[in-house]
């Protein structure tokens, strides 16, 4: 390795000294980001199965966490100078690393040759691990450059890097621990017994990064230089450290510098994660020199079949295995899709269902829906289907379909919008029902009039099908119809039956009916002893819609009226209140209204005999169901 200065520290290393007050002037720096993850706050939104990509970038610390810092120093006779430079500026060394880290803590330890004077030992720790600068600058002091050592110019630093790694530090357990090596000469190999290889094994096995200042060789001196054999090298190499040249008067900067330039290794771990996420980063770590920026590329996947909500994660950006609060905070929002249900009139032409999105995306969403029969099918509706996209932003779309307006009564009839196949949400409401509330009446009005019935004859008959009421008008000038001994004449017969409205696909309202006439001018009968002569004969009956407190309901009415009455020429006083008159073949009934809860009948005579019946001027009124509604009529919907 070569040996080489730092001038990008030059400014933090001002500023230390300046803090410790050893310089007088400021010097300006270009102002770093501060140390922590970025960014530190991430919300994405995602639907189920899918994955999003961010780029994380943590800023380091300038000075590695929770250090621990053992300052080595070589103490034989050439390095007085040196040993005096960093006596009378401790301060800005302890300064700069305690600023940027208060839980810093240091150590004092010397080396020497063992070959100098043998009753003093080659390696001592004058000050273990403390947070006291007092205690350190003691140490500090007491570090004495011997009288007339280092007579070669090798010293026996090696054995010292391996005392330092196999316990003669304290060193904490989650520190991060930093040798700093001063020297101006080559190490023996092996020192006291420890093999450069030793050394090096015993400082990757503590985890010591070692930075090495090397401060010669000086003039009038028989100091090689610490790196005179490679020997500093490749400790710094192996240990991820520094290798920095110095003298006497840069030396504290020098040793600023290397531990500002040790490396750190940021380690994301994923301390808690909702189950339906999964994040990955890459790389798994990352080492680079403390105080620059660590970058990894995180994914983030949502399981597929995850409901819609949110779901959150902690990542936890370790330096050095340490946590120091660079903790991002992940929250992914899954949107949800939710179809409502409609209800229309068959009459309504199309049938139009919101399918809405919340919250909004960031990113398009997609998802396809299709129409499906229930108790409705095809042919009162129109089968659909498609996808619909939803822009960024976009909280609704809409999904239109044909109704159809048939003409046939039937109950109130489903199908269902279903939604299917979501991309970027979950479904959270899949099916929209459509219900389709039937326009068509729940029946029909029926109506007949006969002017004049024997037996199963008839004359003068309107609307004779009853079912459905129609409009229809029969006349006939005479008639005359006879069963056993029963024989009736009639002159001017009329029947008539009509309906409003005459088209019943409009919607029910007050006055819609049905009524059914019959009139006869006049009539004679004749059965055996028994003649009955009657005037104008008129009847009438009607159904019509109107209003109560459960709505349109059918009201039934009939009336008739016979002008005159004479039985075996004998005057018999009628009009139109009900009457019957008994006769020796059976009785005369008059003016007859049988109402039932669907129809009317008016009848306005009726001969009653053992053989034969005779009816003149019957009508009918009546409400029929449907096969939907068999109770229903057609006052209603």
């Amino acid at each position: 390795m070569t040996t080489v200065t730092r001038p990008r520290r030059v400014a933090r290393i001002a500023l230390g000294l300046l803090a410790a007050g050893l310089v007088a002037t400021p010097v300006t720096a270009a102002r770093a980001a501060d140390p922590g993850v970025e960014p530190s706050t991430v919300t994405l939104t995602l639907g189920p199965g899918q994955s999003a990509q961010v780029d994380k970038v943590v800023h380091t610390p300038t000075i590695p966490p929770n250090p621990d810092v053992v300052l080595l120093a070589d103490t034989t006779t050439s390095m007085g100078p040196v040993i005096s430079a960093v006596q009378n500026n401790l301060a800005s060394i302890i300064g700069g690393v305690q600023g940027p880290q208060p839980s810093a803590r240091f150590a004092v330890a010397q080396y020497k040759d063992e070959d100098d004077e043998p009753d003093i030992p080659a390696f001592s720790v004058l000050q273990n691990l403390t947070a006291d600068p007092g205690a350190v600058q003691n140490a500090v002091q007491a570090l004495t450059p011997l009288s007339g050592g280092g007579s070669d110019a090798p010293e026996d630093w090696i054995n010292a890097l391996y005392q330092v790694a196999n316990g003669a530090i304290a060193f904490r357990p989650e520190s991060s621990r930093v040798v700093v090596l001063v020297g101006d000469s080559s190490s023996h190999d092996p020192s006291k017994g420890r093999t450069l290889s030793d050394a090096i094994g015993a400082l990757q096995t503590a985890d010591i990064r070692v930075v090495a200042v090397d401060v010669g060789p000086t003039p009038d001196t028989i100091s090689d230089g610490l790196n005179s054999a490679d020997q500093a090298s490749a400790v710094v190499d192996a240990t991820d450290g520094t290798l920095l040249a110095g003298t006497a008067s840069n030396v504290v900067e020098q040793i600023l510098a290397g531990i500002e330039d040790v490396q750190v290794t940021v380690t994301p771990t994923v301390t808690s994660c909702a189950g339906a996420l999964s994040v990955t980063l890459a790389p798994a770590s990352r080492t680079v020199d403390s105080g620059t920026d660590a970058a990894f590329a995180e994914t983030v996947t949502v399981a597929p079949g995850t409901a819609a909500g949110t779901y959150q994660c902690s990542v936890d950006f370790l330096v050095d295995g340490v946590s120091l609060g660079f903790v991002q905070q992940l929250t992914v929002v899954v949107p949800g899709l939710a179809i409502n249900d409609v209800q229309v009139d068959e009459g309504a032409g199309t049938a139009t269902f919101t399918v809405s999105l919340s919250p909004q995306s960031t990113g398009p969403v997609t998802v396809a829906y299709a129409t499906a029969n229930g108790t409705a099918t095809t042919a009162d509706y129109g089968g659909t289907s498609g996808t619909l996209t939803f822009s960024p932003g976009q909280t609704s779309r809409q999904v239109t379909v044909p109704i159809v307006d048939d003409a046939v009564d039937e109950p109130t009839e489903t199908f269902t919008v279903n939604l299917s196949q979501p991309v970027g949400a979950a479904i959270t409401d899949p099916t929209g029902v459509g219900t389709i509330v039937d326009n068509d009446r729940d029946g029909v009005f029926s109506c007949t009039a006969t002017a004049l019935r024997v037996d199963t004859l008839t004359a003068a008959r309107a609307n004779p099908a009853d079912v459905p009421c129609v409009d229809d008008a029969q006349t006939v000038a005479q008639a005359e119809l006879g069963a056993g001994i029963v024989s009736v004449r009639t002159s001017v017969l009329n029947a008539s039956t009509d309906q409003a409205p005459d088209d019943l696909n409009s919607a029910p309202k007050p006055g819609d009916g049905a009524t059914a006439a019959a009139s006869v001018d006049s009539t004679r009968i004749t059965a055996g002893l028994v003649t009955v002569e009657l005037g104008a004969i008129h009847s009438t009956a009607a159904v019509s819609c109107a209003g109560s407190p459960a709505g349109l309901t059918p009201g039934f009415t009939g009336s008739s009226a016979v002008t005159s009455l004479r039985i075996n020429g004998v005057p018999v006083t009628v009009g139109s209140a009900p009457l019957t008159v008994p006769l020796v073949i059976g009785s005369l009934k008059l003016n007859e209204t049988v109402t039932t809860g669907t129809s009317v009948t008016q009848r306005a005579v009726v001969l009653d005999t053992p053989l034969v019946d005779v009816v003149i001027g019957e009508a009918k009124a009546n409400v029929e169901g449907t096969t939907a509604h068999p109770s229903g009529h057609p006052c209603q919907v």
